[in-house]
């Protein structure tokens, strides 16, 4: 990618000679027209290498401005007011902060997006680092994104001073659910909002980059981020030999833009997963791999192999008119690969008797739940608690056998996408659409007191439902239970490996190589129709 020199460019030295001397070398290779250095000479080692290697190393024809500080007490507070003088004197540029290396075609990529959003009030940032490394689903060099990463980054004087040091506005913030609303926050909602609260709080003066992050999310502005990363931790390259800065490979004429200006929040979340260090979008809890291991030298075991949970497969339907058509080829998949277990299909006339001669103490909390969606969780546990067996909503696809994930255990149950329990902000969340179990089991008998007594708060309709009979409910029982050995969690890489993008992604026919892949290793795949959603809806 071409560079364009009359792009200025900040350079924000540190005290570490070899991380600057390797960002000077790529600054010396990009030979700008207008280059600004700032610092602090802390000491006169330091301030000795700046005249000799990098002052002194400027051998092309540049307009240079210096702004070297012999004093500072506060780094963080240096690199803004180095950022801030630069923005007074140039509309636009690329800022390398000191230790972060960027690779050559970063210059490349920044002027050509600088020039291409120059005058774009939608875009407010270009970053260098890409924190989803796998990004690339689709075929674009970059696309746009809710999250403002700096450290070697490009921007404009008119992004830069909206920049709110204050946090005067973020009572309103707050009021007004900003974070809730952004989609590409709201899992992360916890984590921003405690990094906002706290600086309001606390009237830092540093912190710069979240100020700088709360000023773009305010102003409704997006970030570009490049593909593949293009910058590298300079610590990285000395104590971690095989990480290596993933070059662009097109040229300048080569760059396809993405047809929308719309952030792209399924990446967005992948990046906070990293940048927090948490699991969230495609890590499941607990690992599919692992137990399968497990399982696996279970099998090899004298009594390892003896199924315990009864094969019998559970699905229920009340609506009279029955399943649709779309719903019938997905309970065929559990008969296909469980030709030797019994399939039996609950309708409402079946669930009725079930409920007179099996559990009439249940009819009056059975009649007393406000909706059908209630009275439709309630049953399953119900019939697995006196049965036992595999229950699997209508809306599952089974792609193989699940006797290798069942044999040797009492009770299963599967666990839904950890972005589902990042959303709701919970540790995690153990679903109700897929669990197996045998006769009497003490985890469902208390699944069932539970729904007898609970007295909870509701926000919502939803909320209740998921409180009372719903996955909240079913986790709360697991939380509180005992003796959770008696209980296995089925990882949702193995039970419901997509995520509700990733489903949509593959009803319309498209389904990147990330999410093919995930099928290949799952045993079932969650749909999420959510056909009880209407009945809340007021």
């Amino acid at each position: 990618m071409i560079y364009n020199p009359n792009i200025p460019i900040l350079f924000v030295i540190s005290d570490d000679n070899l991380a600057c001397n390797n960002i000077f070398d790529k600054i010396r290779n990009a030979a700008p027209k207008r280059l600004y250095i700032a610092g602090a000479l802390s000491e006169s080692e330091t301030e000795q290498f700046v005249q000799k290697s990098i002052l002194a190393g400027i051998d092309w024809k540049v307009r240079l401005k210096t702004r070297l500080i012999k004093k500072c007490k506060d780094y963080d507070k240096m690199v803004f007011q180095a950022i801030d003088w630069f923005f007074k004197n140039e509309p636009e540029g690329i800022i390398l902060e000191s230790l972060i290396i960027p690779s050559d075609s970063f210059f490349g990529f920044c002027s050509s997006m600088l020039e291409k959003y120059r005058d774009d009030e939608r875009i407010g940032h270009i970053a260098g680092k890409n924190y989803n490394t796998n990004h690339g689903g689709d075929s674009y060099s970059y696309y746009f994104s809710f999250l403002f990463n700096t450290g070697n980054w490009a921007g404009w004087r008119r992004a830069w001073k909206d920049i709110d040091l204050n946090f005067q506005t973020f009572p309103l913030f707050k009021k007004l659910n900003i974070l809730e609303k952004t989609a590409s926050y709201r899992p992360f909602k916890t984590q921003w909002e405690n990094h906002f609260k706290w600086l309001y709080r606390n009237k830092k003066s540093g912190f710069w980059q979240l100020k700088y992050l709360y000023s773009q999310l305010i102003n409704n502005r997006l970030s570009i981020v490049p593909s593949k990363n293009l910058t590298v931790n300079h610590y990285k390259t000395v104590y971690e030999n095989n990480y290596k800065i993933n070059e662009l490979s097109f040229s300048e004429e080569e760059i396809i833009h993405p047809p929308f200006v719309i952030g792209d929040v399924v990446s967005d979340w992948k990046s906070q997963e990293i940048q927090f260090s948490v699991p969230g979008i495609t890590v499941n809890r607990p690992d599919g791999y692992s137990y399968m291991k497990n399982q696996l030298a279970l099998l090899s075991t004298p009594k390892g192999g003896r199924m315990k949970i009864p094969r019998i497969i559970h699905q229920i339907f009340e609506d009279p008119e029955g399943p649709s058509e779309t719903l019938l080829q997905l309970a065929e998949t559990w008969k296909q690969f469980h030709p030797d277990w019994e399939y039996r299909f609950w309708n409402k006339p079946a669930i009725d008797e079930f409920l007179v001669s099996k559990f009439p103490d249940f009819i009056p909390y059975y009649r007393n739940f406000s909706f059908n969606v209630q009275r439709w969780d309630a049953i399953r546990y119900l019939i697995l608690y006196y049965y036992g067996g595999l229950y699997v909503d209508l809306d599952y696809e089974c792609l193989q056998s699940l006797d290798l994930l069942l044999v040797g255990h009492t009770c299963c149950m599967g666990m839904e996408p950890t972005v589902n329990s990042v959303i709701h902000s919970q540790p995690l969340i153990i679903g109700n659409a897929l669990m197996a179990s045998t006769p009497g089991h003490n985890y469902f008998k208390s699944i069932i007191q539970e729904m007898k007594d609970y007295q909870g708060a509701y926000r919502d309709d939803a909320d209740r439902v998921m409180k009372s009979t719903g996955p909240f409910m079913v986790t709360r029982v697991y939380e509180q239970y005992k003796k959770k050995r008696e209980v296995t969690l089925l990882s949702a890489d193995l039970v419901a490996p997509l995520t509700l993008e990733e489903i949509k992604l593959v009803q319309n026919k498209w389904a990147p190589d990330d999410i093919v892949e995930k099928v290949e290793k799952a045993f079932a795949i969650h749909y999420f129709f959510g056909s009880w959603v209407p009945q809340i809806d007021r």
